[in-house]
């Protein structure tokens, strides 16, 4: 018998997670969507479909969420079915298209920072949107809707980083037109905001405002700083080609930039009076 190729192996692994999902107790897809909150409906039907094949978050979720009956706790995957799954949607994921080897990078080394700097240039970083701001943003850039719920889903899990005894700590810079720029509508912008302002409080983070006057150095593109004992102090730059890179000196000169921007910031609480400003702004276009 031939070997499946990438198209019918995510067909294959696509009836075979409605099989374990069927076995675990979640005899409709809405009832399952419930129990691994953060991915629709209609996503999941395409997954098991074989129209899509399930993310690298997505399918332990799955898994996990399948390990044993709900009604009557008997067991349901077996280490030797996840060991047949697991090679079977490794084979699927092909047909995805290989993840970027910049963001894989990335999240290696975000998820074992212990601080983070971060400008924020056109957007509102990843680690402070809500989901429905992620998902309006990924809906606005040109993805499908399931595409934008599953990236969206993604972003929010990456936010685990800030909570917890250790958690990571945090400085992040914003150009004030960011808080103005829409996305989605003023209730997401509205929302957004009202998070921004509670992360402000927090301790581990850090966040100020560069008021849009004039000129100040960091104009070329966003970009982020991971540093730690466990890594390499790692930039990600997001411009035209989005890249990560850990060399030195150019983190060097990144980190020396990041100072200089944060020359032109306002303090802590002139920047929470701005971002109150910004929210009456989207309040009273709801």
């Amino acid at each position: 018998m031939p070997e499946p190729d990438e198209n019918s192996a995510a067909v294959r692994l696509g009836e075979e997670l409605r099989q374990l999902r069927t076995a675990a107790g979640y005899p409709t897809i809405q009832a399952f969507a419930a129990r691994i909150d953060g991915y629709g409906e209609s996503l999941i039907t395409k997954v098991e479909q074989g129209k899509r094949t399930a993310s690298k978050q997505l399918f332990p979720a799955w898994l996990d969420a399948c390990t044993v009956n709900i009604d009557n706790k008997a067991p349901v995957l077996t280490d030797a079915l996840r060991r047949a799954l697991t090679a079977l949607w490794e084979l699927a994921l092909k047909r995805e298209g290989p993840i970027p080897e910049f963001i894989e990078l990335w999240l290696k080394r975000e998820a074992a920072a212990t601080f983070l700097r971060l400008w924020a240039l056109n957007a509102l970083p990843g680690l402070l949107q809500t989901y429905d701001y992620a998902n309006a943003m990924f809906i606005q850039s040109g993805l499908d809707e399931d595409e934008a719920s599953d990236r969206a889903a993604v972003r929010i899990q990456r936010q685990a980083i800030l909570d917890g005894p250790d958690a990571t700590q945090v400085t992040t810079i914003i150009y004030e037109p960011v808080l103005h720029s829409l996305v989605g509508t003023p209730e997401i912008m509205a929302t957004q905001l009202e998070h921004v302002l509670a992360m402000s409080r927090r301790s581990n983070l850090v966040i100020q405002v560069v008021r849009d006057t004039g000129y100040f150095p960091g104009r070329r593109g966003q970009f982020e700083i991971a540093s730690g004992p466990k890594i390499a102090d790692t930039l990600l730059i997001w411009t035209v080609q989005d890249q990560t890179m850990d060399d030195p000196v150019l983190v060097g000169k990144s980190a020396a930039l990041f100072e200089r921007i944060r020359g032109y910031a306002l303090t802590i609480e002139e920047s929470r009076a701005l971002m109150q400003e910004a929210l009456r702004r989207w309040q009273s276009q709801q």
